[in-house]
């Protein structure tokens, strides 16, 4: 269910924000070369195309090529950004200044602004469930990982965990599962487990550092760095109703891919693209290829 769009940008916190836009009918060539400064050039299922260029350190101007109409729109945002496609909208994530983040969500029909929100610390993640966006950050001065929905009912911040900072979520029939770092070397790092109120139902202590995580059958897969190596070659099924933890051996790759059959993981440096199954948890192909076009944004 998309959220309810409206012709004016949402501002919160009494933050003062002021976006420029403006219109280029009739562009006969995208200016998105390299050399030019452009860069995060995506496609979505509209056929629009997104770019941005850097006009200072923390401003930055996003450029919408709208297929359909053949007109190039400009839009300026806060902070450093990244892309999430939904099925009406492209939400944009920003790492703003002074630990703060915004969100901006544009409509893809006829992209346009339709909403703009202000986040409480440093972004980390943006997932959409039903209705409702949610953020993860990470609040400085208070030190601890923070939950931030926008939706019908408005803006909500929900504290999550003291000392920990999030870096990934994921949402699942059970809840929405957070990976959180641990400020402290005190403290192990971990996955949160919420209910549908985003209230901690369950935690999962781990013995590495997790970065990605995903669902297969009932269980949930953490792919993170190993903290005495500093090698991202741990690899983890957790089973949701008992907790038991399997963890198998992979070579240090970034996991790019999970589907219903495989896991697949890539090494920028050696170009090897691995293939672990899920069923025989071990990897069944290996071979030298580029890196597989595949993002959790578009």
């Amino acid at each position: 269910m998309p959220f309810e769009q409206g012709s004016k940008a949402l501002k919160s916190d009494g933050h003062k924000h002021t976006t420029q836009t403006s219109e280029r009918v009739n562009v006969p060539k995208l200016p998105i070369a390299s050399e030019e400064g452009f860069s995060n050039v995506v496609r979505d299922s509209n056929q629009n195309y997104w770019f941005t260029k850097q006009l200072s350190p923390n401003h930055v101007e996003v450029y919408v090529f709208v297929h359909s109409l053949a007109q190039l729109r400009t839009f300026q945002v806060n902070g450093k950004p990244s892309f999430y496609e939904y099925p009406e909208t492209i939400c944009i994530a920003c790492e703003g200044e002074e630990w703060n983040g915004w969100i901006y969500e544009f409509s893809k029909e006829d992209p346009r602004m339709t909403h703009q929100w202000h986040v409480n610390g440093i972004f980390c993640d943006l997932k959409r469930r039903g209705n409702q966006l949610i953020v993860s950050s990470y609040h400085v001065e208070g030190d601890e990982a923070l939950l931030t929905t926008f939706g019908d009912s408005g803006k909500k911040v929900i504290p999550l965990e003291a000392g920990y900072s999030p870096v990934n979520m994921m949402v699942a029939e059970e809840g929405v599962y957070v990976a959180a770092l641990s400020i402290s070397a005190s403290y192990q790092d971990q996955v949160l487990l919420l209910d549908d109120t985003y209230e901690i139902k369950n935690t999962f202590k781990l013995d590495f550092s997790p970065r990605t995580i995903h669902s297969w059958n009932g269980s949930l897969i953490v792919h993170g760095i190993n903290r005495r190596t500093g090698k991202s070659d741990q690899l983890v099924y957790i089973c949701s109703k008992t907790c038991r933890q399997e963890k198998f051996p992979i070579p240090s790759c970034e996991l790019v891919q999970c589907s219903e059959q495989h896991l697949t993981f890539y090494n920028a440096d050696t170009k090897i693209l691995s293939i672990f199954d899920h069923q025989q948890k071990e990897i069944v192909s290996m071979r030298e290829s580029e890196r597989p076009y595949v993002s959790n944004h578009f």
